[in-house]
């Protein structure tokens, strides 16, 4: 008894929007994070200036961005945009086919594809045909990696809406760097160095050199940039948006 999910079939409709929203994510600069946001039945909220549940039902799940655990028509629509999207812009960059070519070409258009290759020998006989032969499967390659990246991007994007961690930063272990510690008269000093040690108005039991302006005084934004300086980069890249984000906010 075979234990696989059914599948409904997607309507018809329903995979023509996953399609549209997703070449129109490829090909937006400014207002990607919003469209896939809307994939994901996410929208931007001002009030809390972070993605919120939107009103409409999601025509995606995150776990669709990922092929081992996709509804697999989705993700083949998923996939179909990115190809649609990108293809004019590498032009014919895999060994003279265009993306939408090189991926659509079945088994035996590969095979038919390297006889010709070979000036009708099943096996390269010349070094010419070798390279020849080389080049084109390189160039299959080539064109699965750009697929796969594009659905990279298409999951990072997600994970910034979602504010989830990556996988890679999931499966490492964030640890803030040890840096040495400085001799004072009673010994080693128990503080570690990475901790922005200024003094504020009420004073502080020691007085250091801070790398941050002498502007910033509230105690209380020192401990945000000390707390955000033990973040691994992927962290501190999406501390940054939402603050940046937030400043946007502030200042209008």
């Amino acid at each position: 008894m075979s234990n696989e999910k059914k599948v409904i079939d997607l309507k018809p409709t329903t995979r023509a929007a996953i399609f549209g929203r997703t070449v129109e994510f490829f090909e937006a600069t400014d207002s990607r994070r919003d469209v896939l946001a809307h994939l994901l039945g996410k929208e931007w909220s001002v009030a809390s200036q972070r993605y919120v549940k939107a009103d409409h039902a999601p025509l995606i799940r995150v776990e669709d961005l990922t092929a081992k655990t996709a509804n697999p028509q989705k993700y083949e629509a998923l996939r179909a945009a990115y190809i649609h999207a990108s293809s004019d812009r590498f032009g014919a960059a895999f060994a003279g086919f265009t993306l939408k070519h090189v991926v659509a070409m079945t088994r035996d258009d590969v095979a038919e594809h390297k006889l010709q290759l070979a000036d009708g020998n099943k096996k390269p006989q010349t070094k010419a045909q070798k390279a020849k032969v080389e080049k084109f499967t390189k160039a299959q390659a080539s064109a699965n990696n750009k697929i796969s990246s594009g659905m990279a991007d298409l999951r990072d994007t997600a994970n910034v809406i979602l504010a989830k961690p990556s996988r890679k930063s999931e499966s490492a272990k964030s640890k803030a760097p040890t840096l040495p510690q400085p001799d004072t008269a009673s010994g080693t000093d128990s503080t570690t160095r990475n901790v922005v040690d200024v003094e504020i108005e009420s004073g502080t039991a020691t007085e250091a050199k801070s790398i941050l302006p002498p502007a910033i005084r509230d105690p209380r934004l020192l401990t945000m940039l000390n707390t955000v300086s033990q973040y691994d980069l992927e962290k501190q890249a999406r501390f940054t948006e939402v603050l940046l984000q937030a400043m946007e906010a502030f200042n209008e």
